[in-house]
């Protein structure tokens, strides 16, 4: 490695060390430097968006129905198509309307996969679980029952306006309030686990990496 590769490694590891102190420093407070870290992440990770969704949709989706314009499966995918453009005019407040019918197979669509995932893939496998796991399953899914009633009727009972809610629905929505609560927890305590791993490895990573710098530039 000659001396410009040497330096250049360098002056990218040491952007990366700065990078990274900007993020930490939210430890102590929201500040100026950490807002410029997160608006690069941003910026950046937007642009290799865009750039992926030319390059991997837009253009092969254009080349096949610049090819063979009458076949059926290029034509279908002029809807999706067709919805994305209709979906930037969320942007533009007095035309924002047009893409409501975008937003509607979105939200729509991703509410049909999220009911099929909870039922098919949490409900249906835990009620039916082979013994000696049943019993754990069948109260693993009253559980998840009384999570999903407590988001439902919590939304559609109101307590400040003296509506009756049955005696039977406030255990359920407690329940459900309990389980949120606990899931929420191990959340947190993962989430903790894996930044403080992050900040070992990290740590780790800029000594070693700064040492194979200064070694190959000395060299």
């Amino acid at each position: 490695m000659n001396l410009l590769d040497s330096l250049t490694e360098l002056g990218g590891l040491l952007l990366g060390l700065i990078l990274t102190l900007f993020v930490y420093s939210y430890i102590y407070k929201d500040n100026p430097l950490y807002r410029v870290a997160v608006h690069l992440l941003v910026g950046v990770s937007a642009g290799f968006a865009a750039v992926l969704v030319v390059n991997e949709v837009i253009l092969p989706t254009g080349s096949r129905f610049a090819d063979d314009p009458i076949k059926l499966a290029n034509i279908l995918y002029l809807i999706p198509f067709a919805l994305a453009v209709l979906l930037l005019f969320k942007a533009i407040p007095k035309l924002s309307w047009v893409g409501n019918s975008s937003m509607a197979a979105l939200i729509g669509t991703g509410a049909a996969v999220g009911l099929v995932g909870a039922v098919v893939g949490t409900l249906i496998p835990l009620t039916f679980a082979r013994p000696p796991n049943r019993w754990i399953g069948i109260f693993g899914a009253l559980l998840t029952i009384s999570t999903l009633a407590y988001f439902y009727f919590s939304s559609h009972f109101d307590e400040k306006r003296n509506l009756t809610i049955s005696r039977w629905l406030n255990p359920v929505r407690k329940v459900g309030r309990a389980v949120i609560t606990m899931a929420l927890a191990g959340i947190f305590a993962g989430l903790l686990a894996t930044s403080l791993v992050l900040l070992t490895e990290r740590i780790g990573f800029f000594i070693n990496a700064f040492q194979d710098a200064f070694e190959s530039l000395l060299t």
